[in-house]
């Protein structure tokens, strides 16, 4: 299929992924002019962050649209996407982790509707998380589909184009494993626009999957059950999500008053350890020399962590951790548990 006349394109994102299928539009415009007329990106709105909410820091695609004089128009709910249609006009909109569900009324008022890069093999893993997920499942293999928008539900719409399985391997992690479905699914979006496989009537086409789902990581996730999960799931778990967290008992005065209560402890650069002979309770652990890290037992072996954080101190390698730690936890047992959380 062919269009009548070069696409003006609205593109909604927001973080590195959604940065890929920018960049590769932005050098098919460049490419053929007769292809894409133009190119404006929607995001959100520069929230403050930081402490004091004095730091004022802009999205990914932000930050990339400005850095290329790409017009950005912003949006956070609803209401705002559907007034841009007072001032702009589009023909098909983008979609690459934005975020929020764009309305079926702006879909519709649009010649060739909406697009959608799901960074997943649909139907599995629809939902706001399915790097996480396939990383956290300890999968071998994922990949990358091109749908339409369904204008009610998220990851509902028509498969379009989907990737080849790619391979996940020991060595990814969120980052790693982003940037290299960001360029598979930039390159199939750019494919799409060019070959036309958005204009109806669509062919969909058939994906070999089950349906799943991959919502949004909550917190409390990020939460080590050291009795529950093997080393390889904690390794894992810390690829998908980053910094994991658990609670270490501490029996101290402080201000001539005992202090009894669990202070968190951030654990990063986690990887599976081949030695724990001393170990013998899940969550239990010893500093290693040889390695300078902090050996902790798991349900079925163990993990070694090289970057630590107590509560209300900073980040520190595991000999500087364990040397502070009776300062910090009083005569505690040389254990971590787990809290649950409180709704």
């Amino acid at each position: 299929m062919t269009i009548e006349r070069a696409l003006r394109i609205a593109f909604f994102g927001s973080d590195k992924f959604s940065r890929q299928s920018l960049h590769r539009l932005r050098e098919l415009r460049h490419q053929q002019p007769s292809l894409i007329s133009s190119l404006t990106v929607v995001t959100r709105s520069i929230k403050p962050t930081g402490r004091n909410l004095k730091n004022f820091v802009d999205v990914p695609i932000g930050e990339y649209a400005q850095q290329h004089q790409l017009p950005v128009l912003r949006a956070d709910s609803l209401e705002e996407i559907l007034r841009l249609l007072n001032h702009e006009s589009f023909d098909l909109a983008v979609a690459v982790s934005y975020g929020k569900l764009i309305p079926g009324a702006f879909i519709s008022s649009l010649k060739y509707g909406g697009i959608n890069v799901h960074p997943s093999l649909l139907p599995m893993y629809r939902g706001s998380s399915p790097i996480q997920y396939a990383l956290k499942d300890d999968l071998k293999e994922t990949g990358v589909s091109l749908q339409t928008l369904h204008p009610s539900k998220f990851d509902h719409g028509t498969v379009i184009l989907q990737s080849e399985p790619i391979p996940i391997s020991e060595d990814d992690n969120f980052d790693s494993l982003a940037e290299r479905l960001g360029v598979v699914g930039a390159n199939l979006l750019a494919s799409a626009i060019v070959d036309g496989s958005f204009i109806e009537p669509i062919k969909p086409i058939q994906t070999l999957y089950k349906p799943s789902l991959a919502p949004k990581i909550r917190s409390s996730e990020s939460q080590i059950k050291w009795s529950l999960l093997s080393a390889r799931q904690i390794k894992r778990l810390n690829d998908a999500l980053g910094p994991l967290y658990t609670y270490k008992k501490v029996d101290i005065k402080k201000k001539r008053q005992n202090v009894h209560e669990l202070h968190k402890v951030i654990l990063d650069k986690i990887s599976i350890s081949d030695s724990f002979d001393n170990l013998r309770e899940p969550g239990e652990f010893i500093h290693d020399t040889d390695t300078n890290s902090l050996v902790i037992k798991t349900l079925d072996g163990a993990v070694k962590v090289q970057k630590l954080k107590f509560q209300y101190c900073g980040e520190e390698d595991s000999k500087t951790f364990t040397q502070r730690l009776t300062k910090r936890a009083g005569p505690t047992p040389n254990i971590f548990v787990y809290s649950p959380p409180h709704h």
